[in-house]
């Protein structure tokens, strides 16, 4: 079989959109046999390596009215992920997520149900997506566009200090994940924590920084239903899907649950989602029950989501299948839609909104109907996560358009869409809810948001990154490389908005494990094949270890789309780095698609001092912070205020010592511009003298203010 470069998509059938839940039959019945490899091209099939008719692997599409429609919006097309989360890093953005793997299974019980299945193809049949994880994807951008595979959390190799694995003690799945960042230990530099379901109950792993490595901090569940104290508990269904957040005052909560009974009223108010309080210590996270708060979310399927945007807490979930179609409150959004509420009370974030009371949260009904419906026709479970990025507001989601896609002709024979394997789609979305009248709008669609800013060529990237591609996937090493995959003559991948800069690059680099030297990589700007090939990089054999492969290049210049057409297969592909010519060697350029000088960063020896306001350069002169008050609070805390939001401002650094001249200081890191106040904890009792600095980015360097004027502060108690 040809993979998926022939695969042609044809318009799905229309579902019965007021049906009940898109369910699969018995797993006897939906098993698929002789289950093709849609990333392997069959020898009869093969373009030779040096045809001169090159034809390109198809990415991935749909067809939609007859039309045929790349899926530029989709993140992950080498993989299957779902239940996606985020958190920003030094302006980037790390997206967590259910890594789903294909199910199989060869014995089936008396009701045709799999009675033994697993993700070892040797198992025998592709069934249905059975959930069967012990692993979460990792993805990273720094524009939203362009998305580069950062590997997995294996929680067979995640461990306790003591040596047991987390899945041994308590991880046998991984679904669902939600991020957190914190500086625990008060040592300037936070830790990330990644909470998320074993199938049952909740548990999280702590990392190092956003891609490990990871540790199992306590050993066992977080939050286990059994275990969750004074009954309160007790009719939680699914004790699953947490989210977490950590609000402006250092105060940290979790969100979890789900289920509905089948019952009207049940449906209508399940009452089986909960809220708490965390504790968050430098060795371990601690529940708050005393806080717990049960949530009457209206008609609750699954999905927690919390966010606070614009001073707001808005709670967001997906609704169950027994939503009427009619209900007058979630309005046209149908079953299994995403809904939300505004509150001012981070625990308290849901209400009835049948008997609506003025002052409690306020439900705005459905935000976003079921994706699949409004894009792919195949509605199922939606799981979703917003977040805001610079100044604007994301949601991502997941679907089955690429289970529909790569598998088209397979499924054909069962007449069925997909056997329900995810992956994740993002879209801009416009949040305004600081109002009388809060509103959330959003609109999945194909083609996804736009680059929010140019692309650096001048730094190691991994091969896995772009924003869109065709036959390919991705291997992680044992060293955990991740690398592309599969490689057959017509492939591709392609990276949107790279900025080469006024002096332009010179020379191309890229790290090649082969076995053969029957192949190529082609270099192109603007347009595969029909654009202008700017190199064409010879593949050797390699004799087991990566090499570094070259090729000059003609004085590339400005802003590209850049593809990388392979020819030949055999052969893994680690990075790709651009040399820049002369004196702007490795020097990114400037944040502005319509530009194409060089801005010279900060020298490396100086990346943590603070620029001169007076450099001429207005890309990089950013103004000073005003602390507007200190004041020492009850449990040795002292809370930091600023006096204003500073304009193109990433955030603020805050340092505070005993010793006047700043010695030994620590730092804590406010990670948005609008964000003015923060608490610092664990000090001791004694004079505290206190400084911020503002913060921003340019092309991914880090720029600094000077140190503002320095306070002082007293803690008493």
């Amino acid at each position: 079989m040809k993979k998926y470069a022939i695969l042609t998509i044809i318009p799905a059938l229309v579902v019965n959109l007021l049906g009940s839940v898109t369910s699969l039959a018995a797993d006897r019945d939906t098993a698929m046999e002789n289950e093709p490899d849609p990333y392997i091209i069959s020898a009869e099939e093969a373009q030779p390596y040096d045809t001169e008719n090159l034809k390109l692997t198809k990415g991935l599409t749909y067809v939609k009215d007859g039309k045929e429609i790349e899926v530029k919006g989709a993140i992950d097309t080498m993989v299957f992920c779902a239940d996606p989360t985020s958190i920003e890093v030094d302006g980037k953005i790390y997206m967590y997520a259910t890594l789903d793997q294909r199910s199989y299974a060869s014995k089936f019980d008396a009701s045709g149900n799999a009675s033994n299945s697993s993700n070892d193809p040797e198992n025998g049949m592709v069934i249905a997506n059975k959930y069967q994880t012990k692993k979460l994807a990792i993805y990273s951008t720094s524009d939203l566009v362009n998305w580069t595979d950062e590997g997995v959390i294996d929680m067979e190799k995640v461990y306790t200090d003591s040596g047991v694995s987390a899945s041994a003690a308590w991880a046998w799945n991984s679904w669902a994940p939600t991020a957190l960042k914190y500086d625990c230990d008060g040592d300037g530099q936070d830790e990330y924590y990644i909470f998320f379901t074993n199938g049952g109950d909740v548990g999280y792993v702590k990392g190092e920084t956003p891609t490990g490595p990871w540790k199992d901090e306590l050993g066992k569940l977080l939050i286990k239903k059994s275990e969750i104290p004074d009954g309160k508990g007790d009719n939680i269904i699914w004790n699953f899907d947490p989210s977490v957040l950590m609000d402006d005052n250092g105060e940290a909560y979790i969100y979890w649950g789900g289920g509905n009974p089948s019952d009207p009223e049940g449906a209508k108010h399940p009452r089986t989602s909960r809220s708490c309080k965390i504790n968050i210590q430098p060795d371990k996270v601690e529940m708050d029950w005393d806080s717990i708060t049960q949530l009457d979310s209206y008609y609750m399927f699954e999905d927690n989501e919390i966010n606070k945007f614009q001073g707001k807490y808005v709670y967001s979930y997906c609704v169950n299948w027994n939503v009427p179609s009619n209900n007058q409150y979630i309005k046209d959004g149908f079953a299994v839609s995403i809904v939300a509420y505004i509150s001012d009370d981070p625990l308290n974030v849901t209400s009835d909104p049948e008997n609506y009371v003025e002052g409690e949260p306020k439900f705005i009904g459905a935000v976003l109907k079921n994706p699949g419906e409004e894009l792919f026709n195949e509605r199922y479970n939606n799981h979703h996560h917003m977040f805001e990025f610079n100044g604007k507001y994301y949601i991502m989601y997941h679907t089955t358009a690429l289970d529909q896609f790569l598998y088209k002709d397979f499924y054909a024979a069962a007449n069925k869409k997909s056997m329900s394997y995810r992956n994740m789609h993002i879209d801009e979305i416009q949040v305004d809810v600081a109002g009388d009248n809060p509103s959330i709008d959003i609109k999945p669609t194909y083609e996804g948001p736009a680059q929010t800013k140019s692309f650096n060529p001048y730094q190691v990237i991994n091969a896995t990154t772009q924003s869109h591609q065709g036959g390919l996937t991705r291997k992680i090493m044992d060293d955990g490389t991740v690398v592309l995959d599969k490689i057959d003559t017509g492939d591709w991948t392609r990276i949107d908005g790279v900025d080469f800069g006024a002096a332009g690059a010179e020379k191309i680099e890229t790290q090649v494990l082969s076995d053969t030297a029957e192949g190529s990589i082609e270099v192109y700007i603007d347009e595969a094949l029909t654009g202008t090939k700017i190199a064409a990089i010879n593949i050797k054999n390699t004799n087991g270890a990566f090499e570094t492969l070259s090729a000059e290049l003609n004085n590339v210049t400005g802003v590209h789309d850049v593809y990388f057409v392979f020819r030949g297969n055999g052969y893994n592909v680690s990075s790709w780095k651009f040399t820049g010519r002369e004196s702007i060697t490795d020097m990114p350029p400037v944040n502005d698609n319509t530009q194409s000088t060089v801005t010279p960063p900060v020298s490396n020896n100086n990346v943590n001092q603070p620029i001169n306001n007076n450099n001429n350069n207005s890309n990089t002169k950013i103004a000073k912070p005003v602390i507007k008050s200190l004041k020492n609070i009850k449990n040795k805390k002292i809370s930091v205020t600023l006096k204003k939001s500073i304009k193109n401002a990433n955030g603020y650094e805050i340092r505070y010592s005993a010793k006047k001249n700043m010695k030994s200081s620590k730092k804590v890191t406010i990670k948005k511009a609008s964000v003015l106040k923060t608490v610092i904890k664990g000090l001791k009792k004694k004079t505290y003298y206190v400084q911020a600095r503002t913060y921003k980015y340019d092309n991914e360097e880090k720029y600094y203010s000077e140190w503002s004027v320095k306070k002082k502060v007293k803690v008493k108690k």
